[in-house]
This record gives structure tokens, sequence and C-alpha cells, in this order.
């Protein structure tokens, strides 16, 4: 909006020269040498012997020392900036010279003039736009995208080569859109920063561009322009060797900053399969990462199994390397456990609607690689689900992590050459569904797995199907699939912190609610959590658990919704015999989801082993008399960093999803380990999260039939394990039963006014059935 005319219809004036007689040396010099210090911070400090004299001038303090440092200081300015008598911008190029460097950054000073004293803003930038920029309307909002501006973007994306960043700007919102702006200063002459960075080498050309904004004044200017010329020094690729701990080459995650914390490549200017919201990018042993010369610090990562590691490097030149040698803290394969993220989105929410819809599995294998995530599980959604769905292939896949796009990567002048790496296999990739922007989600989000069929019978259209959740799921039950509920905590949340707790959820949310239906009808396989408020989470699964439904509570991100930091920031581990790998390595992985041996977290807790009274947990339920003890003995590893950092204490008071960081007791090393018997702690143990595999055991009295499970709070939950007495189901809280019955009314309440009216009839006979279900539960409980 502020720059929209600018091509069109702004003629270049030349700027006016204050008389510097008008100039007060002691505020000019302050100012002056505030942006003398801000390049030396950048680094890129003015010549010693300009500094030195420049100190000189600053002690006389006289109009003569103002004109020679203006004389030193054009030296290093790009761009000079006034206004006219009328208030309108102008640009005049400065002395420095206009030499960049490809993938690094260079500094400049920008002059601004304001010799008549205006109020307002400068708004000074390239018309050169980025990846991270192009999108321009909200990203996620809509089934179809818009071609905004383009059908093929390649021509568009090549002038994508410069980013422009003011140097500590004063953002002011205008049309509800932040601006960095540079304030018009009180005294005539003033210098502020300008940061470039160019994506190519050989010499380039834009236009840099002048708008006011003026405050009170409501005359509207036509922005200026200039146009600017360049010579872009190159930079070097820098081969990476990346090593895990058995030494195969791998997929790691990098961060790459230079000393003044700047991110590279800059997350702006990243095409697929670098993202730009993300600091890290994912590089496989072998290949390359360009940079110009100068000191980085790069922190290497592959998922919380492993150790955050951290080094300096030094590039000075193209025979540089960058070695990468991972360290894990556990290697939970090793007890037969492989993790997976259950959730996770190519397009929507943070991914780009343009110039792609999303990113390919081309691009979502190497993530999930990078973050040793065994399997991974991409939904398609209302987003771009025209787009994705030809990625649906009804088969789990390892594929080459292969550039997507090829034609746009040309134009955006990537040189990145994807490797193969011993351990790719290692990771499998399958695309199905999240039930969500279709017409039921206001009933919760469903996520559905190992579909043969992803769309629903009839349906031509998203709108097409159904308003309520139950028939889609009786659908996948047909098709031999599995159906849970998405970040099941929203909407259920409430005031109480207990666990479990009787407050009714508003059920306002997309989580767990129609669930507490549809479990009544077998049709509810799971719940996902950990990316979430985790009483939230927990409290509908331990009342549904308690009147004896049997359903998983499994990790997931709902990468890059909930969170876009990284998959596998929530993820299930499942124990097999073998490392899962194709169709039936996956589905042994999905259906050891809904076995004992399955835990979910953040992967910084693992329960490696484990026994019920000296046997391994079985499959089938321990039969018990009334008033024996169950003795669980565990073996338990979990980490926390050695003291609190700044880091750590961030995560620590981040109240949303799993963290060991919020398990921590006070400041020690130690996390509480405790025993759930019905959904209440009945043995608690510390153990010390220093790493180190240790054996613990903790036991439980058991006087009815119940269900057990382990949890460190919020880092780990294991799959709930049954024990039988007297050959009669689970009925543990009568509590729970009525909670759940009135939910069911709660949920009717704030859900059925999104039904269809055709569909009312058939909703409302399943809910009055959940109804009954629960009154007769709460019948045959013996316990309050």
């Amino acid at each position: 909006m502020i720059l929209g005319s600018a091509f069109a219809s702004s003629r270049f004036c030349n700027a006016l020269e204050p008389t510097i007689g008008q100039v007060v040396a002691q505020p000019y010099f302050a100012a002056a040498n505030r942006s003398i210090q801000s390049l030396a911070r950048l680094g890129s400090p003015i010549r010693s012997a300009d500094a030195e004299q420049i100190a000189v001038l600053t002690q006389q303090n006289d109009p003569q020392a103002v004109s020679k440092a203006e004389e030193i200081l054009s030296r290093y300015t790009l761009a000079k900036l006034s206004l006219g008598p009328n208030g309108a911008p102008q640009i005049a190029i400065g002395e420095a010279p206009r030499q960049l460097v490809e993938q690094g950054w260079r500094v400049f000073l920008v002059r601004v003039e304001n010799p008549s004293g205006q109020k307002g803003s400068l708004v000074f930038t390239s018309g050169t736009r980025t990846i991270g920029n192009l999108e321009i309307v909200s990203k996620g909002a809509a089934q179809r995208t818009a071609l905004a501006d383009a059908l093929y973007k390649g021509p568009m994306i090549e002038e994508m080569w410069l980013a422009t960043e003011l140097y500590e700007p004063t953002p002011i919102l205008s049309g509800g859109v932040a601006v960095a702006t540079i304030p018009l200063p009180e005294i005539p002459i003033e210098y502020h920063i300008v940061q470039l960075f160019s994506r190519d080498h050989g010499p380039r050309t834009t236009s840099f561009f002048l708008n006011v904004l003026m405050g009170s004044n409501d005359h509207a200017f036509h922005p200026a322009h200039r146009q600017f010329d360049f010579e872009c020094l190159p930079s070097h690729e820098i081969p990476l060797r990346i090593l895990d701990t058995n030494g195969n080459g791998c997929v790691a995650s990098l961060t790459i900053k230079d000393k003044l914390n700047r991110v590279y490549p800059p997350k702006a200017m990243r095409l697929a399969p670098d993202l730009f919201f993300q600091e890290q990018v994912y590089r496989a042993d072998g290949e390359t990462v360009r940079l110009t010369e100068g000191e980085y610090l790069v922190k290497s990562e592959r998922g919380p199994e492993y150790l955050c590691g951290t080094k300096a490097v030094q590039i000075r030149g193209a025979a540089s390397v960058i070695d990468v040698k991972l360290e894990r803290w556990i290697d939970p394969s090793k007890w037969g456990f492989y993790s997976g993220d259950t959730h996770i989105h190519a397009a929507g929410c943070s991914h780009y609607e343009r110039p792609t819809e999303g990113v390919g599995p081309e691009t979502l294998i190497r993530h999930i690689r990078g973050e040793a995530l065994t399997i991974g599980d991409a939904l398609n959604w209302g987003p771009s689900w025209y787009y994705q769905k030809q990625f649906f292939s009804g088969n789990a896949e390892s594929p080459v992590a292969a550039l997507e796009h090829p034609e746009l990567q040309k134009a955006y002048g990537v040189t990145l050459q994807p490797q193969t790496t011993r351990e790719d296999v290692e990771s499998i990739i399958r695309y199905d569904v999240e039930v969500s922007q279709f017409p039921s989600s206001h009933a919760g989000h469903l996520v559905l797995l190992q579909l043969k069929e992803q769309d629903y019978p009839g349906a031509q259209l998203i709108e097409d199907w159904p308003s309520w959740n139950l028939p889609i799921l009786k659908w996948v039950k047909a098709q031999g699939a599995y159906g849970g509920y998405a970040h099941c905590g929203l909407g259920m949340v409430v005031d109480s912190t207990d666990l479990p707790n009787y407050e009714i959820p508003p059920m306002d949310g997309i989580g767990t609610q129609e669930a507490i239906i549809d479990v009544t009808h077998g049709c509810v396989d799971f719940l996902s959590g950990c990316d979430s408020l985790p009483v939230a989470e927990l409290n509908a699964w331990y009342h549904m658990l308690n009147c004896g439904f049997r359903m998983a509570m499994v990790g997931e991100t709902d990468f890059p919704c909930m969170s876009d930091g990284r998959v596998g920031a929530g993820r299930s581990y499942v124990k097999l015999g073998t490392r899962p790998n194709g169709n039936s390595g996956y589905t042994a992985w999905i259906e050891g989801l809904f076995k004992p041996h399955q835990y979910c977290g953040d992967g910084r807790s693992h329960v490696l082993e484990c026994k019920v009274n000296g046997q391994p947990l079985s499959d089938s339920d321990l039969v018990l008399e009334s008033g024996e003890t169950i003795n669980v003995e565990v073996l338990i590893a979990a980490r926390l960093e050695p003291e609190l950092t700044p880091e750590t204490k961030a995560r620590r008071a981040n109240e949303s999803g799993y963290d060991i960081e919020r398990a921590r007791i006070g400041n020690t090393r130690q996390v509480p380990l405790e025993l759930i018997v019905n959904g209440l702690p009945a043995a608690i143990i510390n153990i010390v999260a220093d790493g180190v595999p240790r054996a613990v055991a903790l036991k439980a009295k058991i006087s009815r039939s119940s269900w057990w499970a382990l949890r460190v709070l919020p880092s780990l939950h294991t799959h709930p394990s049954f024990v039988r007495v007297n050959n009669k189901p689970v009925r543990a809280s009568k509590k729970s039963a009525e909670w759940c019955r009135a939910c069911v009314d709660k949920v009717w309440e704030v859900k059925s006014p999104f039904m269809r009216e055709s569909e009312h009839p058939a909703a409302a006979t399943a809910f009055e059935h959940a109804r009954k279900t629960y009154e007769q539960i709460a019948s045959e409980c013996e316990v309050v």
C-alpha cells in the first residue's frame, strides 16, 4: 500500500543540501558517533584513520568540523534521503562503493536530511520482494489458492535477489501491517544504517524507494525512487561432513549464525527445502552451504535423542569445510523403540501458499530424517487440499530428498546438490488426512491414518463431507484404517489443574470434543497430544479410560501449525522386533500404537524396559485377585541440561506442549516418575535426569479391574495397561462416567448448531446412545 504507485508515477528530484550553518555541531556529532559505533558492532567499522579524524572533529565541535565530517561519512553512505520544501521525498546516490557479496551482508550509512524540521517517518526499501514476503494474503486460510500476480512464478522469483533491512528501525502500523521506518530527525542531518543481502554474484541492479509518513499531515506524496547498480562478489560453496555417532553419513539440523547473530541463509531469502519460518536448515552428509568469508557459529542437532553441538568455524575460501560429528545421549532403537510423528502438514499455517502450495514429499522427508524420526505422517487438510492430495498413494515410502520444482530452484539460483546417505532408508513418510477446515471440523479435527482411500464416498468437494464426525470414523473403520482426535486439549481447558478433574469444558475448540460420543460407538482409536496443555489433553482421556474404553494417546507436533519450530516435537515410540520399513513396517508401527509397549512425549524421557510382577508387558490383560499388588520394574532414562540456562528457563515458562524442563524438581536435575492407577498417582519416585538408564521399581495395590500407566509429566506418558479382577470390565469411577455423560450434553449444545439440518436426526440418535451408555456405566461402578 505504501509503495504501490512507485513504479508508475514517481519522479526523481535532486536532494536539497542544508546549509552547514544550520547544523549545530554537538547534536550532529553525537548522532554521527552513534552510527559509527553501530557500524563497528555490525562488523563494518570505518577506517581507523577516518575514525581518528572524526574523534578530533568531534572535539573541534564547530561548523568547519561538521563540513569535514560530512566529507568523511560520505565515503560510507549508500543513499542520501531528504524532504523537499513541500515534504516530498527525494533520493540521491551516495559515494560509498556499491559492492555486495553473494550470500552475505554488507552495511552502509543512509544520510537523512530534514532541514525544515518536519515531523513524520520515512520508509526506505528496495523494490525487491523475497520468498519470505511473497505471501500477500493470510496464510492457510484458503482451500484453493489464488494465482497472485502470475501463473508462472519463475520470472518473479528470479528478481528476488536482494534483502534490505534497516538497523534498529522504528516499526509503525500502516494499513494493519508493521512497517520498518526511519523517524525524521529533529536535527538537519542524521545518519542511519541499512543492511543489504545479495543472493547472487555479478552485476545486479535494483531500485530503492522512499516514502514519507507525515503524521498529522494528510498530504500523500508519490514515493521517490532511484536505480542503484551493484557489483556482487562471489562467495564459496562450503562442503559439509555430517556423521552420526556410528560414523554413517546422515541428515542433520544446522543453525548457522555469524558474530552478529544473523542466520544463514537469511530466513526471508529461503526457498524449499529451506523454510523461511525456521532458523535451521537440513543438510545431508556431502551437501553444501554457501557462505562468504568470516567466522560463524554452527549449531548441530538431530532430534531430542541427540546432544546439541556447537562449534565455531572460520571460512577462509573455497577449501574450507564444516565437519559435524553428532552425539547421542540415548538410542531407543537399541531397546527396539522407533519414533514417529503422526501429525505433519506440507501446506497451510506457516507454509507459504506461493510460489507453490506448500512443499512436497522431497522437502518433508528431509525434515523427518533431520529430526531422526522413523515415521512421519503427512496429513492433507483444507489448505491446498486439491493440490496436496496428489501425493497420497496409500503407501509408506522413503523418497529421495531431491529438489522439488527445479524450474523455481533454477530461477532462484539454488546451488544445493542433494546427496543420499546410508541412513536415509531409516525414515519413511506416508500421506493421509486430517479432517480440518471440512464441514465437521467444528466437532474436533480428525486424524485418519493408513487410509486406502482419502476421498469420502460421494464427495466431490470438501464441502460435500459430513458435518459431524461419526460417519467419517465409521467409513475409516470400514476400510481397516485408524481414526482419532488431533490436538486433543483444544476446547478442553478448565480452571482446575487437577488430574482428573470434574469441571465441564467449554467444548468450543477443535480437540477431543465429539470423541466422548464417538468412543461409545467403538470408533475412536486414539487421541493426539503433546502439543497443547497437558491437563486439558489427559483429563478426558483418563475419564474415558475409567469408563472402560480403550484408546491410545499418541504424540504429534501438528507442524507447522501448533508449532513450526521442527517436526517431531511431540512423538510416539513403538516397540518392534525390527526397524519398520515400507508398508509392512508402517502397518506394524501403527498397530503398535495400541499395545502396552508404547509411550509418547517430547523424546527426552524413555521407558526402555518394563516388567509387571516379574513378567514383560503383555498385550493381554493381567488377571489378579482383589487386593493383589502390581510390582512394576522399569528401566528409564531421562535427560535435563545440568543447570538452568536462559533457554531452558524460557522452555520452562511455556505451559503448552510437552517439555521435560517443566518436570524438573526445583533447580535440581531430578524429575518424578509416577505410577498412575485409574488416573491417580499410586506411587512416585524421583529419578536423576542425567541421561543414564536406571532401573527403578514401583508398586500399587489393585482392588478392582483397573488401568495403569507411567508418566513423567509433562515429558512422557506410557500406553495404559489393564488389570482384570473377577473378570469384570473397568468401571473405575462413577464420577468419571457422570462427567462424560454431562459432556455429551455440552457437546450437543455447542456443536449441533453447526451440523446440517439433514444430518441432525442421525446425530441426535448417536448422542442419545452415548448418554445411555454412560448412564449404564455409572450404574455399574462400585466406586464413586
